[in-house]
């Protein structure tokens, strides 16, 4: 198996160097690139051509916000999960219209990083528990741009329940497991979701499924 394939994005040269170290202590992890700027990351990524990004969210000039629209207009499949020291709801709101696969706080534990960038790699999409409540309850209430209501019945209840532990962040393999369920059989399952829901990525579903209140979330 190969090793995931990262590039490291961080206006803070001490920041880059600490994150290039500690994923570099992976074996199935290597870093090919890393970048101080959004705009420089988003040309790097078609030369380096990594699986992951690994963006700061709130950087000078392009933030990692819209560096991650840019990256995944062009390269949809590369994965990029946003790294940074904000909790703020319109910040996670915003990440997640643009497609990101992960929104991570900085205070996250040297282990619980690698593991993050493995799961995304696994199909997972990440909310930091820190956010996810609030993330889950700016979705709910947000009407701006709303898309036309969606009748829950559409989906069946394994589709539901599948859909629940997406917006927990779950893998397909970790779903797969959860349900007793093969994992071509959660994909399957994953791909009828995205086309009755009209989207075509895990954080699209996620966006949908709250603004439409068609799971609820344990308090």
């Amino acid at each position: 198996m190969f090793p995931i394939r990262v590039l490291v994005v961080d206006d803070h040269s001490i920041v880059r160097e600490g994150l290039k170290a500690l994923l570099e202590l992976e074996a199935d992890i290597c870093v090919v690139d890393e970048s101080n700027n959004a705009m420089d990351a988003v040309s790097k990524v078609e030369r380096c051509s990594p699986d992951l990004v690994l963006m700061d969210l709130k950087m000078p000039g392009l933030s990692g916000i819209e560096g991650c629209r840019l990256i995944k207009k062009n390269n949809p499949h590369i994965k990029v999960v946003l790294l940074t020291n904000y909790e703020d709801k319109e910040f996670v709101h915003e990440a997640l219209k643009a497609q990101a696969d992960g929104y991570v706080l900085k205070n996250v534990k040297k282990g619980d990083l690698a593991m993050i960038i493995k799961t995304t790699m696994q199909g997972g999409a990440y909310l930091d528990p820190m956010v996810t409540r609030k993330a889950l309850d700016s979705l709910a209430a947000y009407d701006d741009d709303a898309s036309p209501p969606i009748e829950q019945s559409k989906l069946t209840q394994r589709e539901l329940q599948i859909l629940l532990e997406v917006v927990a962040g779950a893998s397909n393999k970790e779903i797969a497991l959860h349900s007793n369920l093969s994992l071509d059989t959660v994909k399957s399952h994953l791909k009828n979701i995205y086309a009755k829901l009209g989207v075509r990525s895990r954080s699209q579903a996620i966006m949908v499924a709250i603004e439409q209140k068609l799971i609820s979330m344990p308090v």
